[in-house]
């Protein structure tokens, strides 16, 4: 388990690089589109939409960081006081609806993508697929991680764990 966590994190390093590229080439983008439109009366056609891509893959590659580095809101309504069994099994179910939210992801984004495919984004002729692919590419690093820490929450159940 410990390999494969490796090597999905390698994996992860390089879709996180390229998050940070894209992020870079957005921010590059708006600042020359605000020059050049307010600066020279003119602007890039194809910023807007360009930038609306970018923003949608940024958002749903921080999306699977957030379950890999467990970083999504939790409440903790419940005073400590209660088993630990107890928490542990609301972790399980946790992971669990992030696999099926991913799952989820996978199929509707994958059938998102392939209707997209008939369609153009109006700027750049990009086929609109470009908008939905990173829904089923998202889906798997989340399904992924949470199997992960699905694996990890059940050996601490099993194992009777302290949280």
């Amino acid at each position: 388990m410990e390999q494969f966590k490796k090597i999905l994190d390698a994996l992860f390093v390089w879709v996180l690089k390229l998050a940070m590229l894209m992020l870079m080439a957005m921010v590059v983008i708006v600042f020359f589109n605000v020059v050049l439109r307010y600066g020279f009366s003119s602007g890039i056609h194809w910023a807007e939409e360009i930038s609306l891509v970018i923003v949608i893959w940024f958002t749903f590659i921080s999306m699977a960081l957030g379950v890999k580095e467990n970083l999504h809101i939790n409440v903790s309504i419940l005073p400590r006081k209660l088993p630990a069994k107890f928490f542990l099994s609301l972790d399980v179910l946790k992971d669990l609806l992030e696999v099926l939210i991913g799952v989820i992801m996978i199929i509707y984004g994958w059938r998102l993508t392939l209707n997209g495919a008939k369609s153009f984004l109006p700027a750049t002729q990009i086929p609109n697929s470009i908008n939905y692919l990173v829904l089923p590419i998202a889906g798997i690093f989340i399904i992924l991680y949470a199997a992960i820490y699905l694996t990890e929450d059940l050996r601490k159940f099993k194992g009777g764990a302290h949280v």
